[in-house]
Formats: structure tokens, C-alpha cells, sequence
């Protein structure tokens, strides 16, 4: 018999296991990790076990993640009372400043229509949406010597603003900071924000 007519014997046959319940207890096998002899029992545990750990990691992963994104709401939220609280005029002011001290951002820099063209020449600065990335070389280079500091991942923001296109950076020295997969979703909520604000406040 092949491997899998047994198997599909067996799943045919779910009382098979229940009638021959002593000479399966007589079976045993080799251990995953040290080949010991052990029985289908206690192989069983074991697959349960490691699909328990599985579990508890994913769980983990998830409050983990929960956690967070709660973070991040409250920095939001954060975020708005400081622009709500601001005089008009001067409440894109009060979203940099909330970027940086309240998200804790090292380097936030925001850019004038058609300004800085070659001092940041990267994919900032042509993209159509929000973006995560470390960077190096002649890129980090130009961002440092701009920042006035070590400029090692980036976040950006592209603004369509009715003064014309402007790009909001986020730089910090640490180069896991901004990684590439990160979220983009608060990215462009900020960026709405800045957008309506250009058209009304700027």
C-alpha cells in the first residue's frame, strides 16, 4: 500500500484509531529533535505544543502591533489638539513642531515649491505617494549636510498644494527607523492634513 491509500484509508476510517487503541500505543517512532524512540502519543503532543508556541507568537505579534497602533493614535490625537489649539497662520507651524516633538522625529523638514531640487534628488522627491526607506551615499550625504545631522532613513510626503508641489521629509539617524515596509497610513493622514492646510491656512 502507497503512503497515501493509507492515509485515506485512515480518513475513511476515523474509528479505526478508537478500536486499536492498544496496538497503537505499542507503536513508536523517532523523536523530531534527538531520534529517541517515543510513542504516536506523545508525537502528537508534540505537533500541539509546537502549534501552540506558533500561536503565542502570532499573538504576540499581534498585541504587539495593537499596541502601537494605539501609540500612534494617541500621537494623532496629540497632533490635532496642538493644530486646533494653533492661530491661524500658524498652523502648519504647529504640525512640524507636533512632528517632531510629539512623534519624537529628529529632523523634519518641509520644502518650497521647486526648491531644493538637487540638494535632495532622490526618490523623495519624485514620488506620487508616501514612502519609508534607509538611505546611503550621496543621498544621506546631501540629507545630513541639509538636516545638520546624521540623516540615515527617510520618510516623505508628497503635497499637491495650490501653491504648487512640496514634499514633506521626515529624517532620523537611526537607519531601522523608516524602514520600507512601514506603514504608510498616518503618513498620509498628516499629509491630508498639511494639503488643507496650504489651501486655507498657508
Amino acid at each position: 500500500m502507497s503512503p497515501e491509500s493509507v492515509l485515506q484509508y485512515l480518513r475513511n476510517n476515523p474509528g479505526f484509531f478508537e478500536a486499536h487503541a492498544g496496538a497503537i500505543a505499542q507503536i513508536h517512532i523517532p523523536h523530531p529533535e534527538n531520534g529517541r524512540a517515543i510513542s504516536l502519543n506523545e508525537r502528537q503532543l508534540l505537533s500541539l505544543r509546537d502549534r501552540c508556541r506558533l500561536l503565542e507568537m502570532q499573538i504576540a505579534d499581534w498585541v504587539a502591533a495593537g499596541r502601537a497602533n494605539d501609540e500612534r493614535g494617541e500621537r494623532m490625537h496629540r497632533l490635532v489638539l496642538r493644530l486646533l489649539a494653533a492661530e491661524p497662520g500658524q498652523r502648519i507651524d504647529a504640525v512640524i513642531d507636533g512632528l517632531r516633538e510629539d512623534f519624537d522625529i529628529p529632523w523634519v523638514f518641509l520644502s518650497s515649491s521647486g526648491l531644493e531640487q538637487t540638494a535632495l534628488a532622490g526618490q523623495a522627491e519624485t514620488a506620487t505617494g508616501p514612502g519609508c526607506s534607509a538611505i546611503d551615499g550621496p543621498q544621506a550625504q546631501r540629507l545630513t549636510e541639509l538636516a545638520g545631522q546624521p540623516i540615515a532613513s527617510l520618510a516623505w510626503v508628497p503635497l499637491d498644494t495650490a501653491s504648487g508641489p512640496r514634499v514633506l521629509m521626515l529624517g532620523s539617524g537611526d537607519p531601522e527607523r523608516f524602514p520600507a515596509d512601514a506603514g504608510l497610513h498616518y503618513l498620509q493622514r498628516v499629509g491630508d492634513i498639511l494639503e488643507v492646510l496650504f489651501d486655507g491656512d498657508g
